[in-house]
């Protein structure tokens, strides 16, 4: 048996994980094991205009593959980062800064047509970054407006939808300072 497992990751200045979500995978079993070994795992904290910060980022996972051999599967999978052509506090994502963001994200169960990317907000306000019908492909990566909705602190969640339905999820930081700042990781996914 081989697969793999992707995780999505919060690691604070001190490089611990202060957080672990399993987002997707081929077999559970592996898929706990892996999120018990990684919520163990110290890193080295990411860092932002040279100083350190706490940060969201996901990790694949693979398990039973001989070396040398690549197997990713697809995944409905989202997230979304603040474009690193803005101002410093907008990019630690503190309060009162964010305008705009890069949404990311692979859709493997749905038709993209069909597909739409919302941020909903700590008390449940919704605001749709991607409308259905505008992700043409099965890879999303497109810099939205959000004007002042992700302006006020706390956790807020960025979920790929077809229809009502969730099929992806990911977490979005807003901080009320730098001290408390987690800062979601740029890769694509």
């Amino acid at each position: 048996m081989s697969g793999e497992s992707t995780h999505e990751l919060v690691v604070g200045l001190d490089g611990k994980v202060r957080d672990a979500h399993i987002l997707g995978t081929t077999f559970m079993v592996f898929a706990l094991a892996a999120d018990e070994a990684l919520r163990k795992s110290l890193y080295f904290p990411a860092t932002l205009e040279g100083q350190p910060v706490a940060s969201r980022f996901w990790v694949r996972v693979p398990f039973g593959l001989p070396p040398g051999i690549e197997s990713s599967p697809a995944r409905n999978r989202v997230t979304a980062f603040v474009p690193g052509d803005e101002k410093p506090a907008a990019r630690r994502q503190l309060a009162s800064s964010v305008g705009r963001v890069t949404v990311v994200g692979e859709v493997a169960s749905a038709p993209p047509a069909e597909v739409s990317v919302v941020a909903v907000a700590p008390g449940g306000a919704e605001r749709v970054l991607v409308p259905k019908g505008r992700v043409t492909s099965r890879t999303i990566r497109t810099t939205v407006r959000t004007d002042d909705f992700f302006w006020k602190p706390g956790e807020y969640r960025i979920s790929l939808r077809q229809g009502d339905r969730t099929i992806g999820e990911g977490g979005f930081t807003v901080a009320p300072d730098e001290e408390s700042a987690v800062v979601n990781g740029c890769e694509p996914p």
